[in-house]
């Protein structure tokens, strides 16, 4: 075998060798650690008696008293989020919705920003890493209780909570909306699937009430109660495919390889 077979054969062989070597280090995660940290901001108020306070945190609370709020949980687990396994639970989005006297400043826009850390735990523990990070623009519209309510819950006349941005959201097999959120990591490409219960479609009504575009996907909430809205999320991963400048030195190499095959059986 001459000289310049042989360094051909090393340079094509240490290229597979080297996707190798690069596809085994690359381990999926298969159980994260997780924390959601959200906050209210921008937050806006009609004219009227009382005080819009919060904003810049994870309470709103306006009006006069007993004054009604919105607010979000905050949750940190060190494991149990599963790739490709089931849902886990987020924060709880409560609004406590207290009767509005007639002269009284209302909510009227929030958007909720919520960012969501993730931190490998199996096979390998590892650094913590941004997975999402989203904003959701809200318009709100807190109902009076008499003439014909535009939504109904319980007795009275219900609020209504719109989200003004749907991009990325998928309606799920549980009927329900779903927002998505993808991110690459150590060879794989993880997606994360954020759903609010009680979130749906509403009627153009509704969706003109709250001062939102038609088409609107929101929530509505009980008078003269406390609402709660779990959040949960759950994710999922597929193999990053190799750029196509990795193949095509694989390529090259395995060419090489032919070259020099058919040049050593010339001089044979």
């Amino acid at each position: 075998m001459n000289s310049t077979f042989k360094k051909t054969l090393l340079a094509s062989l240490i290229v597979p060798f080297a996707l190798s070597a690069q596809s085994a280090s690359a381990a999926l995660v298969t159980d994260w650690g997780y924390q959601v940290d959200s906050i209210f901001e921008n937050a806006t108020a009609t004219s009227g008696t009382g005080t819009l306070t919060g904003n810049n945190t994870n309470t709103l609370t306006w009006g006069i008293g007993p004054q009604s709020s919105v607010s979000i949980t905050d949750v940190s687990e060190t494991s149990g989020l599963m790739t490709g396994g089931g849902y886990v639970d987020g924060g709880i989005f409560t609004h406590t919705n207290n009767i509005l006297p007639s002269d009284g400043l209302a909510l009227s826009s929030f958007d909720l920003s919520s960012a969501l850390t993730l931190t490998p735990f199996a096979p390998t523990p590892g650094a913590s890493l941004p997975a999402a990070d989203s904003t959701f623009q809200s318009f709100f519209i807190e109902t009076g209780n008499g003439g014909t309510c535009v939504e109904t819950a319980g007795p009275k006349c219900a609020d209504i909570f719109t989200i003004g941005d749907v991009t990325g959201s998928t309606l799920n097999e549980f009927g329900n909306f779903e927002f998505n959120s993808a991110f690459d990591f150590d060879g794989y490409t993880y997606t994360v699937f954020l759903e609010l219960a009680g979130l749906a479609a509403l009627a153009g009504p509704s969706c003109a009430a709250a001062g939102a575009p038609a088409g609107c996907i929101g929530l509505v909430t009980e008078e003269n109660n406390v609402n709660n809205f779990q959040t949960r999320f759950r994710i999922t991963a597929t193999e990053m495919v190799p750029e196509p400048g990795t193949l095509a030195l694989l390529g090259l190499g395995l060419a090489g390889l032919g070259l020099s095959r058919r040049k050593s059986a010339a001089k044979s």
